[in-house]
């Protein structure tokens, strides 16, 4: 339902003045009613209005009328005629040939699989080889130092030195929690954890607690207006002994800036330690006598609140450590944890456990019985303390953890400063310095980070390496690097042509070609990065390590005899799919033929329902089209019962009728609006004529139960499904060629899609410049550049642009008699004020 009046501002029932106030007094001192007179001398202009809004209303309708046409011709393109929307692509070889279905036969019928189509006479007698891809596996486990296999097969996980003292206590740190900076009116927090700033032996390291705040200050930011940077860059750290022997803790302006530095709060027992700082915060704090910075707990203690996740082939146990909350020793915590480990993955005799722990000052293990060999198993702390102190750090596993940098694995040989194995920066170094004048960094004439002796270096100044694989360089590495970021690297690569993946349940690296057949390869180059991660697959001079034994196998191209029109041939094929005069065969296993029967043939046969499924369906869509084109050009517009013609109704006229009144009326405002259209009869006359060819064309296509249908003037397609059935079964080659031949392609004349297609590109294409005439007429939502750029929209610019000035115009008139009443109205009040005035002194 459209309103004439959407672009007015204001319905034709509302004021004259609209959204407007004036000063006025309408008719009080006169008694004429002034809005209605200038209502009268602006009617005109609402009228022009009004006019101009019908018009604007009509050419939406319009648009409308055109984009729905174009739609279906679009949606019709799409479904019958495109390569990337459709999967019944009419216009397509492809689409006939895949509905064709291929059975093989004889003897080993089950090792060769076939689909598409060929004209040819093919017979397969052996499969010698399959085609196979290079494939290089290496042991990764290698990697994980922490991890060994003895004779009998039993895995052994060993972990750190144990973070406890002699009596099994564990030393603590009494400034846990959280210190807050002031610089300026910046803040920042940091926050110090519970094992940090004391020697092994317990005693407090001054210097250790001074580098921890400096490291974590160096992860904030802070930023003024002379620029930004790491906090620590800004505020200045130092601890120390005083005179007495308290340790303290002064900040100071390390920029030399004039800005205010302090210790401005604490949580946590820093906050007991810092005691009271005041509204401004301190420079200087006391924490009290070195043997107050620490304390010792049991191990039970210690770990309470905590837990530990132990995982054994992909089954997962949580052991909560509240329960060892009264341990104070490592035998019986020892003892515990076997408990637990019993409990949760069971034993294999009744009573040896599958896997089982020792611990020791020296460090901890953990067993897995030679009957789980091949199990995987991992524990991880839920903190990084009790980690630290039970000699597991971030976490233990059998196998390698793919999430630790390269600096964490046990590279053997491999020298993370070796600067001959570096990758060298670009050209000359340049120093950075920041706004002191202090060097920062360098970088090469690529503006890349190197050191000082210009070799490449990450964010955290660790030297960069090349890893290359098969020639290609992967990228550049350090020892901060994750492995798994390695590995996703060299699958993502295109060039390398490999992939890498690695298994837990074997421990190894697997290389697997992209591609197969004899060009495939897996080289590694000896001496660099990727030799020490992967181990090497090439020696010093590129030839292949005689020394790989099963661990490397060449790619190997398929080798097979087949006769082809009783034409026998050896082929040799890189892939394992091999295309044979169109059809396509899939090669599953190796034979040799020893007779006829043990030879594999094909037969083909044409899924019909497919093809006949399509055809339907894409003729009724053709003709709901066609009839649409045809009745949008040659329906007459309708008119009223006083001859008149309908037209957009305006607000005034809506108000009084219901919704369905107005539908009603509208639909019939509709009909016709664009009779007589030349591009919508031109482009009805093509699709008659693109589905009425003449000559052996049009026969072709009736003998198939293809034709035309005449009826009041409309010509529509017709379909006849038990004639088309038999002319697939007959010849599925000729109703192929009748619909996808084309002079394109060398043929005479074009087939019945191609011509239908050819007519719907002229009128709806979506892409180029032009685009299809509908299109550049009326836009599209399949075209988002032509739906903000077409003809009626271009015309409904300019009506509103007329709207705009005839409001304008009224506006302005509006105001001036506006302004002539106003006038009207105060002198007649004086005049009145002075009659009243002179009766009164003439006593009248």
């Amino acid at each position: 339902m459209a309103s004439i009046n959407s672009l007015s501002g204001s319905s034709s029932s509302s004021s004259v003045y609209g959204n407007r106030t004036y000063n006025i007094i309408s008719g009080l001192a006169s008694g004429m009613d002034t809005e209605e007179l200038i209502s009268g001398v602006v009617q005109s202009y609402q009228q022009k209005i009004q006019s101009l809004q019908k018009d604007h209303t009509t050419l939406e309708w319009k648009q409308e009328a055109y984009q729905s046409i174009s739609d279906k011709l679009v949606e019709f393109s799409r479904n019958y005629a495109s390569y990337v929307y459709s999967s019944t692509n009419l216009l397509s070889s492809s689409f006939f040939n895949n509905a064709v279905n291929i059975t093989t036969n004889g003897a080993n019928a089950d090792l060769i699989s076939a689909m598409g189509k060929t004209s040819s006479q093919v017979v397969i007698n052996s499969v010698k080889q399959l085609a196979a891809a290079a494939r290089y596996s290496n042991n990764a486990d290698k990697l994980n130092g922490s991890v060994s296999v003895d004779s009998s097969g039993k895995t052994t996980i060993s972990g750190g030195e144990l973070g406890v003292n002699a009596d099994d206590t564990v030393t603590v740190s009494q400034l846990s929690g959280s210190m807050t900076f002031t610089y300026g009116s910046k803040t920042v927090s940091i926050d110090l954890g519970q094992r940090e700033f004391f020697e092994k032996d317990g005693s407090f390291d001054t210097q250790a607690l001074q580098d921890a705040i400096n490291e974590k200050l160096s992860e904030q930011k802070i930023s003024t207006s002379g620029g930004s940077g790491n906090a620590d860059e800004y505020i200045g750290v130092e601890v120390k002994s005083t005179y007495d022997g308290t340790i303290s803790i002064s900040v100071s302006d390390k920029k030399n800036a004039g800005n205010t530095v302090a210790i401005t709060g604490a949580t946590g027992n820093l906050a007991d330690k810092l005691g009271d700082l005041g509204d401004d915060g301190k420079q200087q704090v006391s924490l009290g006598t070195p043997d107050s910075m620490t304390k010792d707990l049991t191990l039970g203690e210690f770990i309470s609140g905590q837990t530990l996740t132990v995982t054994m082939d992909g089954k997962s146990k949580t052991i909560s450590l509240d329960k060892f909350q009264s341990i104070t020793d490592l035998g019986e915590f020892e003892a515990a944890i076997n408990a637990e480990l019993k409990n949760a993955f069971g034993t294999v005799d009744g009573s040896t456990a599958k896997v089982s722990a020792t611990f020791d000052r020296d460090g901890l293990t953990f067993t897995m019985d030679p009957s789980v060999k091949n199990s995987t198993f991992s524990v991880k702390a839920s903190n990084s303390d009790v980690g630290d102190v039970l000699g597991i750090g971030s976490g233990l596993t059998s196998y390698l953890d793919t999430s630790k940098t390269l600096g964490d694995l046990k590279l053997d040989g491999w020298d993370w400063n070796n600067l001959s194995n570096a990758v060298k920066g670009t050209g000359a170094v340049t120093e950075q310095k920041d706004g002191d004048g202090n060097v920062t960094g360098y970088v090469d004439e690529d503006g890349n980070q190197v050191n000082k002796d210009g070799y490449r270096v990450d964010e955290d100044g660790n030297l960069l390496f090349e890893l290359k694989v098969n020639d290609t360089v992967i990228g550049q590495y350090s020892k901060n690097t994750e492995m798994n970021t390695i590995i996703n690297a060299i699958n993502a690569n295109t060039e390398a042509g490999v992939r890498v993946e690695y298994s837990q349940t074997s421990g190894q690296f697997v290389f697997t070609a992209k591609d197969t057949g004899s060009a495939g390869r897996v080289d590694i180059e000896a001496g660099g990065l990727g030799a020490a991660i992967f181990g090497a697959t090439l020696d010093a001079d590129g030839k292949r390590l005689d020394t790989l034994g099963d661990d490397y196998s060449d790619g190997k191209d398929a080798l097979l005899n087949v006769t082809i029109n009783g034409q026998d041939m050896d082929l040799v094929r890189s892939s394992n799919t091999v295309d044979l005069d169109g059809m396509s065969v899939t090669l599953n296993g190796t034979f040799e033929a020893a007779n006829d029967s043990e030879k594999v043939t094909f037969t083909s046969t044409t899924d019909a329902d497919k093809i006949v499924d399509a055809v339907k369906k894409m003729v009724e869509d053709f003709n709901t089209i066609i009839k649409e084109v045809k009745s949008a050009y040659s329906d007459m517009p309708l008119q009223q019962s006083d001859g008149s013609r309908y037209e957009p109704l305006t607000d005034d006229e809506m108000a009084d009728m219901s919704e369905s009144a107005i539908e009603n009326y509208e639909e019939k405002a509709k009909t016709g609006l664009l009779f007589m259209d030349s591009d919508l009869s031109s482009l009805y006359n093509q699709l008659r004529n693109a589905i009425s060819p003449g000559g052996a064309d049009g026969s072709t296509l009736r003998s198939m139960g293809i034709s035309t249908s005449y009826s009041d003037g409309l010509t529509t397609l017709t379909f006849d499904e038990q004639a088309f059935r038999e002319a697939l079964e007959s010849d599925p080659d000729k109703v192929q060629e009748a619909f996808t031949k084309s002079k394109e392609n060398g043929a005479a004349t074009n087939g019945l899609m191609t011509s239908i297609q050819t007519v719907l590109d002229r009128y709806a294409s979506t892409t180029g410049d032009p685009k299809g005439i509908l299109i550049e007429k009326a836009g599209s939502k399949y075209a988002p550049t032509a739906a903000l750029d077409n003809t009626l929209l271009n015309q409904m610019q300019d009506v509103e642009d007329e709207i705009s000035k005839w409001q304008d115009k009224m506006s302005n008139k509006v105001d001036y008699y506006t302004n002539k009443f106003t006038q009207l109205e105060l002198l007649i009040n004086q005049m009145n004020s002075q009659s009243s005035a002179l009766s009164g002194l003439m006593g009248g």
